[in-house]
């Protein structure tokens, strides 16, 4: 029961952060960026942020540190967490880029954000690893993981 409630509150979470980061899609006409080139959209050079940008894509994947531990056993490691979570935000990126490209969006795509999103990913574990200290507690809330537990003894 507690894995499927768990289950839901990460795919709300999901949801959100898909509706946050990709929508809503404002198409603008091919004059609105005459002049500008594509690569203007992508922001490569790290540390180039406004504070409250990189604050609150900290916190957007704080959740994402806090929630995917307790559904997939791999993802309760730091490095293992890092790189889920830098896929995810290289994901919404890619997403981003192809709706500014394609529809002419133009969303930025920004390497802070990635960095952002890690770090936030890692906050997220920091804060489940502080209230679930022991691993064996942050099991019992895994989907199958009790079942198997139960199989050992």
């Amino acid at each position: 029961m507690r894995a499927k409630i768990t289950f839901t509150i990460f795919f709300a979470y999901v949801s959100a952060v898909v509706a946050i980061t990709l929508f809503p899609i404002h198409r603008h006409p091919e004059a609105y960026w005459t002049g500008e080139p594509w690569w203007t959209m992508v922001h490569w050079i790290p540390g180039e942020v406004d504070a409250p940008s990189f604050v609150l894509n900290v916190i957007m994947l704080i959740p994402y540190g806090v929630l995917l531990p307790l559904l997939v056993r791999a993802a309760d490691s730091v490095r293992r967490l890092a790189l889920l979570a830098a896929l995810t935000s290289s994901g919404i990126e890619l997403a981003q880029f192809l709706l500014g490209v394609t529809l002419g969006s133009r969303r930025t795509v920004d390497i802070n954000d990635l960095i952002a999103n890690t770090l936030g990913a890692l906050v997220g574990l920091l804060i489940l690893r502080l209230a679930l200290p022991h691993a064996a507690h942050r099991r019992l809330i895994r989907p199958g993981e009790t079942e198997r537990m139960a199989d050992h003894r």
